[in-house]
């Protein structure tokens, strides 16, 4: 798992909290979710980077400056202080936290510098364990809809660097009620089952298996058997 995921999706803190704070707003007030513009969130999410590179170099010149610069990370006052600080660090973090009301984990997303750092040796990874099938991105969009830090390119592919793996992609993969693909295999293979039965029978008669919207089966009498039924009658 690389480094970025297994921290920031599974190990902080500070995304646990936006995470509790996001849901309890979207699932008790029905707090609005904006989604951002695909080409306004690549604008944005670089700028992490350049918060961390900027504090790397201030740490060359002075740890001291560095270290009083690198409380953009508001971790130390959400979780170590508890929110008992000086007002304006208070403000900035709670700040934070209302802006990720509406757009989840939107620190993770744009301004985490320790994320930035972290995404670094997600570069040196050796094989892609994301899977992904060759109709994600065209035509379905659901896991790029669905990922709550859009980490999916609406082309379908997976920026690792962004990807905080909460694996709800992977989810949805094996997902035979939400994945396009998988409904599909599930109907061809629910299909071949019912066909290759000795006797499908409704009342007594042939039926034919026609698959419906939802994705259920249904079996309609056959034609033929009708005919037969109504002559015996």
């Amino acid at each position: 798992m690389p480094a970025r995921g297994a921290f920031c999706g599974w190990l902080c803190p500070f995304g646990a909290l936006q995470e509790l704070t996001n849901r309890i707003g979207r699932t008790f007030f029905k707090v609005p979710q904006i989604r951002v513009p695909w080409g306004l969130h690549e604008r944005l999410w670089p700028i992490k980077y350049i918060i961390f590179l900027g504090l790397f170099g201030l740490s060359l010149y002075s740890l001291t400056l560095a270290e009083q610069s690198s409380e953009v990370e508001p971790f130390k006052t959400a979780i170590v202080l508890r929110f008992v600080r000086e007002w304006p660090f208070v403000t900035f973090a709670v700040g934070l936290l209302v802006a990720n009301l509406f757009i989840e984990r939107f620190f993770c997303r744009y301004l985490c510098p320790l994320g930035a750092a972290l995404a670094i040796p997600a570069r040196l990874r050796m094989f892609d364990w994301l899977r992904r099938y060759r109709e994600c991105g065209s035509p379905c969009q659901r896991c790029a809809n669905e990922c709550p830090v859009q980490s999916i390119h609406p082309e379908g592919h997976i920026n690792v660097n962004e990807c905080i793996s909460c694996m709800h992609c992977q989810m949805l993969y094996h997902h035979d009620h939400k994945c396009p693909v998988v409904i599909q295999k599930r109907l061809k293979r629910e299909k071949r089952q019912a066909m290759s039965s000795p006797t499908m029978q409704l009342g007594g008669r042939k039926a034919n298996i026609t698959d419906l919207p939802d994705g259920r089966l249904q079996a309609v009498p056959a034609r033929g058997a009708e005919l037969l039924q109504s002559t015996k009658d």
